[in-house]
């Protein structure tokens, strides 16, 4: 590969995010026309083109927003290397690299760094936000050593070790009228367009969700499907659906979303740690011993209960 087409994938979304060369050119503290030169040669590089000009400043093409995503990935593995480099010049030489499902974000995640931190301190911690599918294969590929993740087996060479249980919740728009009552009966989502993860990236929380609808007489109605947790509190945000999500979201507190318990509890597969049991390491036991003491300890009760 070219080395020269990293540089010029960071002009494209440099672009992209800011609409408008002018703008993206001031931005990378050079002029425009060596700025619409190096797109002209990333586009022949290619193969496609990539963005167009309009009124208003320029946007990707189909053909970029197709590549955009991949794009993203690759500016964030170099971002990635680059803080590597900072904690490696500051002294750090082991590293250790975690997986983490958007839900256990906040409940799960810091307080097990914390603690690691406080252990070892000259480890370089990377955090990945995955979903789980990608944790798992993610780990069977040895880019991460461990994940927390929605894992309800162990499949070698993966294992897991749960740490805590989890359930359901309804996330609801602020000034919907269910949001009014105290608690959800969750027939009440019978008629309503429910947002919701593919299965193909959580199949325990797909599975969930629509057995719990059948359970309740219903089979649910799809809205759309979108690809992580937040995507889903942000459509229900914009009042284009109804979800139920892990409990864990609530911690999100994302503004325009109202959380409800379920009058009759939903049991949701929880949180769990998972590593490749062929590439262990005494980081990876290290840290699951961690997870798994803090998971017993007694924490603060959730205001959704």
């Amino acid at each position: 590969m070219d080395r020269s087409l990293i540089k010029r994938f960071g002009h494209f979304l440099a672009v992209v995010e800011e609409g408008h060369f002018g703008r993206a050119a001031a931005r990378l503290g050079m002029s425009q026309p060596p700025l619409t030169a190096q797109i002209q040669l990333l586009e022949r590089a290619l193969g496609v083109k990539l963005l167009e000009r309009t009124r208003q400043g320029a946007r990707p093409t189909w053909e970029g927003e197709l590549l955009l995503p991949a794009v993203r990935r690759l500016e964030e593995s170099a971002l990635a290397v680059e803080a590597l480099a900072r904690e490696v010049r500051l002294g750090k030489r082991e590293l250790v690299t975690i997986g983490c499902i958007t839900s256990a974000m906040f409940a799960t995640l810091p307080p097990v760094m914390r603690e690691f931190r406080r252990r070892r301190p000259e480890t370089v911690i990377a955090v990945r936000e995955l979903d789980t599918s990608d944790t798992l294969e993610a780990l069977r590929r040895g880019e991460i050593d461990l994940a927390f993740a929605r894992v309800e087996r162990d499949v070698f060479p993966i294992r897991k070790q749960a740490l805590a249980p989890d359930r359901l919740i309804a996330a609801l728009p602020e000034g919907d009228p269910l949001a009014a009552l105290p608690e959800i009966d969750l027939v009440m989502f019978a008629n309503r367009p429910l947002v919701m993860l593919p299965r193909a990236i959580s199949p325990a929380y797909f599975d969930g969700v629509v057995t719990a609808c059948h359970d309740s007489g219903f089979a649910p109605v799809p809205a759309r499907e979108v690809n992580s947790g937040m995507a889903q509190l942000a459509l229900v945000a914009s009042g284009l659906g109804v979800a139920l999500v892990s409990s864990g979201m609530a911690a999100f507190s994302p503004p325009g979303v109202a959380f409800r318990p379920l009058t009759a509890p939903v049991e949701a597969v929880g949180v769990a740690v998972a590593w490749n049991q062929e590439r262990e390491s005494a980081l990876t036991r290290e840290l699951i011993e961690i997870a798994q003491d803090i998971a017993v300890r007694p924490g603060p009760q959730s205001e959704i209960s």
